[in-house]
């Protein structure tokens, strides 16, 4: 019998208690732990008998603000196997891979756990709460010209056109934290296997974008919304036609979007409670005394700065 590897054993656990198709089998972790430009995942595991019963993992992000980088994580993929979760796995394997980040020189951790497991991350991790994030319901008004639509495969992360556009952004004035994309990391990102993704762009934005649905309706969804050049924090631009080209292009009747952007202001309609995409609860740990956790504040946080897409 040919052994099976972690991210195989860790593929087959997530799938059987949080099935999705990222899960299909074990190319999405390979790419999310192994291929990171920002380095290997942070991960623990608990195995009963042979049989993998629990894991959870941190993946490095680079995160800027006003002074500068900084090695920050994302906390993902926490999950226990049915019939064990009362056994404290999930408090075990955290404070493990807090205490490898810490070693590593990491500063701070960002989650986004679902409604159940965030009192649990607070309570027995130390998390700050920094609330759930703002979902929006955007209709498209205006015809949204002026932009340029190109589906993401390997020949185009590939291409020179694409290396000027990541060229091009990453530009903007931060002045408390947003996620920063070079070239490679950006690169990395957009290449998630089954990840569907479009770049649109014109001349102030790179917008990132899938099609999905919200309920019964099918959806654009709007991933990233990328200033071009350098931008002030008092020059905000507006979302109206992006978003009118990225409904055009996928046919949708509206789109979603979730987070906050300091840079581009997007106006709509908060959906229903139980319409939205989840896990979207805001939740940070920090390691470092250079990065309080009482006083943390994000600029920009959207759809690709986490794994809901």
């Amino acid at each position: 019998m040919t052994e099976r590897n972690d991210n195989q054993l860790n593929t087959e656990l997530l799938d059987g208690e949080l099935p999705d198709p990222r899960f299909v089998d074990d190319r999405y972790l390979a790419w999310l732990y192994d291929e990171n430009p920002d380095g290997p995942a942070v991960q623990a595991e608990a195995d009963e008998d042979g049989v993998r019963v629990a894991h959870y993992a941190l993946v490095p992000q680079t995160y800027r603000n006003a002074v500068g980088p900084a090695p920050f994580l994302f906390s993902l993929n926490a999950v226990t196997k049915r019939g064990t979760q009362r056994k404290g796995y999930w408090s075990e394997l955290g404070l493990r891979v807090f205490e490898e980040a810490t070693a590593q020189g990491k500063q701070l951790v960002i989650g986004v756990p679902n409604e159940k497991s965030t009192p649990g991350a607070v309570k027995y991790l130390d998390y700050r709460f920094l609330g759930p994030m703002p979902v929006k319901v955007v209709a498209p008004t205006g015809a949204g010209g002026g932009f340029t639509h190109h589906a993401v495969d390997d020949a185009f992360l590939a291409s020179a056109g694409f290396e000027e556009l990541a060229a091009s952004v990453d530009q903007h004035e931060a002045v408390h934290w947003t996620n920063s994309y070079g070239l490679e990391q950006l690169r990395w990102r957009l290449a998630r296997p089954h990840g569907g993704y479009t770049v649109h762009v014109d001349d102030d934005l790179v917008v990132v974008s899938t099609r999905s649905g919200l309920g019964p309706l099918p959806m654009a969804v709007v991933l990233k919304l990328f200033p071009r050049g350098p931008r002030r924090m008092d020059e905000p631009l507006s979302a109206r036609r992006a978003i009118a080209a990225v409904c055009r292009h996928h046919r949708a009747p509206a789109a979603v979007y979730a987070g906050f952007n300091a840079l581009v202001k997007v106006r709509g309609i908060s959906p229903p409670h139980r319409l939205r995409p989840a896990p979207l609860n805001l939740v940070v740990h920090s390691f470092s005394d250079a990065v309080p956790q009482e006083t943390f504040r994000l600029d920009t946080f959207e759809f690709l700065d986490l794994d809901a897409y």
